[in-house]
């Protein structure tokens, strides 16, 4: 599609690099010629120097066989101005930024086909993350209250292993839910039909009634108690020692003991090798490891954790992790972490902090 953006500021700039990986012919309008040539330089869309507002400028830009125009300035006039000259000059699709709600109304005058607010999508943004901490993301479906959500279930979670059908026939289910889809450990997404299972740790997105979330979220995430077998006991231990986790939970330690598994490693074997996935946080509880890469080395002793934040990412690694002294190793799953991490959005920072500490102490 062509596209005509009016605002090349920082919200604009966003837009502008997504439209451009997406393969749509882009061009951008802007007052200041330092954003224009900046947007040119790293974008490579055409772009005007000049007012999103002036006639002459709009037809320089290809105003009158634009797919779509953007109104992304800084100023809810400017952004008024230019939707009503982009529907004079017949543009289908006028999609405006709203600074201020006291607008809606003109912008709807002038003829804006899709409005978005800034204000609400970041209020509502931290709503859902302040009362909801079990959700990834949240979108509101049409005017009322229905939402659409992704979330991922917790170890232990009560519909693990059940499949949709028998899901939605429970007793705790609220009745105006539905399943839209499915995404297993490995990241894979799916259409779910009765017969899918829900995997412990999935991925799941759902439409729902927002007065319905509490009740959803306890028939989703609500796990019993943990009963831990005598090994479990010992990592839980291991786990109540580690400074970043100080904060955490019985539960949520619990969880993370479940999935967790104890290793014996031999002097110069190799834990992980620079480039490959990342897919699991290590605790050291005897011997000595060494970690080499990003022109660095260190040597950890116990207590210490180590993994990169590829650990967590699944990103490339870019450390090289080798056993010097015979070593016995906690091995944590990522996935179970970054259950974890939604429950304490906290904790994100200080294990971000520790996995990325230069003197190696604790982490590499």
């Amino acid at each position: 599609m062509y596209i005509v953006v009016a605002g090349g500021g920082h919200m604009g700039t966003h837009l502008v690099s997504r439209l451009v990986a997406e393969a749509h012919e882009t061009v951008v309008i802007d007052v200041d010629r330092q954003v224009t040539e900046r947007i040119f330089a790293e974008q490579g869309v055409v772009v005007y120097t000049g007012n999103a507002t002036d006639i002459n400028v709009l037809e320089q830009a290809g105003i009158k066989r634009a797919d779509a125009a953007v109104a992304m300035t800084g100023r809810d006039s400017d952004n008024l101005s230019f939707c009503l000259l982009a529907r004079y000059y017949g543009v289908p699709r006028v999609l405006a930024r709203m600074l201020n709600p006291q607008y809606e109304v003109p912008y709807r005058l002038v003829g804006a086909t899709k409005i978005h607010s800034e204000a609400d999508i970041l209020v509502n943004s931290f709503l859902t993350s302040i009362e909801y901490p079990e959700i990834g993301a949240l979108m509101q479906v049409g005017k009322g209250d229905l939402v659409a959500f992704e979330a991922r279930l917790p170890p232990g979670s009560p519909v693990a292993g059940r499949t949709v059908a028998d899901i939605v026939r429970g007793p705790d289910f609220p009745r105006r839910c539905v399943f839209i889809g499915v995404e297993s450990t490995t990241g894979e997404v799916e259409v779910p039909v009765g017969g899918t299972v829900i995997q412990d740790g999935a991925g799941v997105i759902l439409a729902a009634h927002r007065p319905d979330l509490p009740q959803l979220l306890r028939c989703l995430t609500a796990a019993a108690p943990t009963a831990l077998s005598p090994v479990q006991q010992e990592a839980l231990g291991t786990l109540s020692l580690v400074g970043f986790l100080s904060g955490v939970s019985r539960d949520d330690l619990a969880a993370l003991a479940v999935g967790a598994r104890a290793e014996s490693r031999k002097a110069g074997e190799v834990l992980y090798r620079t480039g490959e996935a990342g897919d699991r946080l290590y605790i050291l509880r005897k011997g000595a490891v060494e970690l080499e890469g990003r022109g660095r080395r260190s040597v950890l002793r116990p207590p210490a954790y180590f993994g990169e934040m590829a650990a967590l990412t699944g990103e490339a690694r870019t450390q090289t992790a080798r056993v010097i002294e015979d070593a016995q190793l906690l091995a944590l799953d990522s996935g179970a972490f970054r259950s974890v991490l939604l429950r304490n959005p906290f904790l994100a920072l200080e294990l971000a902090k520790a996995l990325t500490s230069p003197s190696g102490e604790g982490g590499d």
